[in-house]
């Protein structure tokens, strides 16, 4: 917070009464960060703490609806009228767990009724967690605050709680000190860390790159140690080898990603599972191989009559390992499709792992396509350094993008939740993406604020959202006089950006294709 960083054992420490949104990426322990904080309210006494998850908002639900069910699960039958009078008391503390699980399109509604809480309870106490880049942390309703890496040896730590043999935590971290310091960089989350641990328990070796964490998890769990204790295999309900029943597993990563779900009924799992096992060609009985994978590698999980992958991350790498034993046809179709689709920013995350485990075939099919379509040109653009066109798409591109603005007292509050998909933000890279958000919020918006007070006379034509929160793009601010120069400079920084970035790719695909070796041995 404010660029220090801070300890949080309670409410309290956070030292602030805003509205806040906890952002941190997969494994840092936002759910049990949240839920820690759930228990200590409880014991405290102070608020009346809510915790829910956000996922288990049905389609036509409302957030309130979902509310009134956690608050029936408490013991308190609330209404309307009684959940008012507890908001404005200033005793409820709402912990909205997971937003990035809302289903895509029944965020925009969710984010709605959030905002229009925080905005209409002035004395209602909200804390989200969330993935980055889900719109929630842009609404100027909620005061951002990020969950940090774990530093230096704090993994040690980490692996201490999960190991009860002392002597096989020490023999592991003397490992991971021994190792490279780029495997000491991984270990930046709790997940990556119990990652480490199950891998070396099974096989003893360190993985030395993200993807291959979660390459080996898959064997490392059903086998269970099996490998190390001679003629010994666990019994199974299926007639697969090892390979099978990844393939299987890997399609059914991908097709439950399909649904767009995170929760599943067994109906659905079933489904899944069956049409996995038929697509790869095996006459399995789908519940027999559903109990194998819940049995032995608890990669996916039941809960009562609910069924969910153990972590999103996980159902994550499956998917795009899947799309990576692809053919060359099928994985260009797929890349040529999401650089041209709204829903592109949902394959964000089985995209970055395609870039570690499928290098070639991602930079050639879709990073140089599109940089390519950000500079508005082709290779020859990029090796002879042809800016020009590049400048003016990049700077057209930031002029529609959209921000929101409110007022509290002279305080200005400005969001980013109206980034659009047209813009080149769409997908986010990231050294493209980050600098864009650091840029519009580090910006100094105080000669605005005669502008801002009048949005009503400024942009009749522009309906308020989120309650009085008022839209305005960039070109509507640039026409008014402000931050022109600014825009220009920032626009050449990150040309020039997307220009590097598109060398270093056109020069990482001709290394690949490059057949002297090929040719020398034929």
């Amino acid at each position: 917070m404010n660029d220090k960083r801070i300890k949080i054992m309670k409410l309290k420490d956070f030292n602030t009464e805003d509205n806040l949104v906890i952002i941190g990426i997969a494994g840092q322990g936002k759910s049990i960060f949240l839920r820690h904080l759930c228990a200590d309210e409880l014991r405290n006494g102070q608020y009346i703490p809510l915790f829910v998850e956000l996922r288990r908002i049905q389609k036509n639900q409302t957030l309130k609806e979902r509310l009134f069910i956690d608050f029936q699960n408490l013991g308190l039958t609330v209404d309307d009228k009684l959940f008012d009078v507890l908001a404005e008391s200033g005793k409820v503390l709402l912990l909205l767990d997971a937003f990035d699980e809302v289903p895509e399109d029944e965020k925009p509604r969710i984010l709605t009724e959030i905002q229009d809480l925080a905005l209409s309870k002035e004395n209602l106490r909200i804390i989200v967690t969330s993935r980055p880049n889900n719109n929630i942390e842009m609404s100027p309703h909620f005061r951002v605050v990020n969950l940090d890496d774990l530093r230096g040896g704090e993994y040690k730590k980490v692996i201490g709680k999960l190991t009860i043999d002392s002597t096989m935590a020490t023999n592991l971290i003397s490992h991971v000190e021994s190792h490279s310091a780029h495997l000491k960089g991984l270990l930046c989350t709790p997940l990556m860390v119990t990652l480490l641990v199950i891998s070396y328990k099974s096989y003893h070796q360190l993985p030395t790159q993200l993807s291959d964490f979660y390459d080996s998890l898959f064997q490392a769990l059903l086998q269970r140690h099996d490998g190390s204790k001679p003629g010994y295999k666990r019994e199974r309900s299926c007639k697969l080898d090892d390979i099978q029943y990844r393939h299987v597993f890997e399609t059914i990563c991908i097709i439950a990603k399909r649904s767009g779900e995170y929760s599943f009924r067994h109906k659905d799992i079933y489904d899944f599972t069956k049409q996995a096992l038929l697509d790869n060609k095996f006459a399995e009985n789908p519940d027999n191989f559903l109990s194998d994978i819940i049995r032995i590698t608890c990669l996916i999980l039941r809960d009562g009559e609910e069924y969910r992958f153990i972590h999103k991350s996980v159902q994550e790498y499956y998917s795009a390992s899947f799309l990576a034993r692809k053919p060359e046809v099928w994985i260009k179709e797929f890349y040529h499709k999401l650089i041209g689709r709204k829903s592109s920013y949902r394959w964000e995350n089985e995209v970055a792992f395609l870039s570690e485990i499928d290098k070639y075939r991602y930079s050639k099919f879709f990073l140089l396509p599109y940089l390519l379509l950000l500079v508005d040109g082709n290779e020859d653009t990029l090796l002879e350094k042809n800016k020009d066109n590049a400048l003016k798409n990049v700077y057209s591109r930031m002029l529609s993008v959209k921000l929101g603005f409110s007022m509290a007292g002279d305080t200005i509050r400005i969001g980013l939740f109206r980034l659009g998909h047209d813009e080149f933000l769409s997908f986010g890279l990231p050294v493209i993406f980050h600098g864009i958000v650091d840029w519009f919020f580090k910006f100094d918006y105080s000669p605005m604020k005669d502008l801002i007070k009048s949005l009503k006379d400024i942009a009749p034509s522009e309906e308020p959202i989120f309650g009085k929160v008022y839209d305005l793009t960039v070109k509507d601010l640039v026409d008014k006089g402000f931050m022109k120069k600014e825009l220009e400079s920032f626009v050449i920084k990150i040309t020039d950006k997307i220009f590097d970035l598109g060398l270093k790719t056109l020069q990482s695909i001709k290394e690949a294709e490059h057949n002297d070796i090929i040719s020398d041995l034929i």
